[in-house]
């Protein structure tokens, strides 16, 4: 195996194990959102809506998350889920949430889910561009033997 094909095996296995990371914590917290919504509405300081609709944000959350679990077995088949997971998914969802608590005045606990989604795109995102970055090296023939 060639030092290249080394490093993009690294960078995609780099990427399932984010993509996993990202898949426990979403499913942490849509199943306490779901199963006992008034409890993490709290525990967040978050004032309470009819709580049918923290249960129906959790249980969105879950169908998003089970569109991650693709690219964790074969990231170049499902290429574009990778990219889709980052833009808009992750950062749609963390600018919505702070554009919420810091523009429109949300509850601060609302941060927490936007630093989650956050720092999971960044992950990602490096992630994706060193394995593009590498293949674009092993196609033009500058990926070291």
């Amino acid at each position: 195996m060639t030092t290249s094909s080394h490093s993009l095996a690294h960078w995609k296995l780099r990427h399932a194990q984010v993509t996993i990371l990202g898949i426990v914590l979403n499913l942490v917290v849509a199943f306490p959102f779901f199963f006992v919504p008034a409890w993490s509405l709290d525990l967040l300081n978050i004032p309470h809506p009819p709580l049918i609709w923290a249960r129906v944000g959790a249980m969105l959350l879950v169908i998003i998350t089970a569109f991650y679990i693709p690219m964790v077995f074969d990231l170049d088949r499902f290429r574009i889920f990778a990219w889709l997971s980052i833009f808009p998914s992750r950062t749609f969802g963390a600018t919505y949430f702070t554009v919420a608590v810091v523009v429109f005045g949300a509850a601060p606990g609302f941060l927490s889910i936007a630093l989650i989604d956050a720092f999971i795109a960044i992950l990602w995102l490096i992630c994706l561009i060193r394995v593009v970055s590498i293949e674009q090296d092993i196609a033009t023939g500058r990926g070291t033997s």
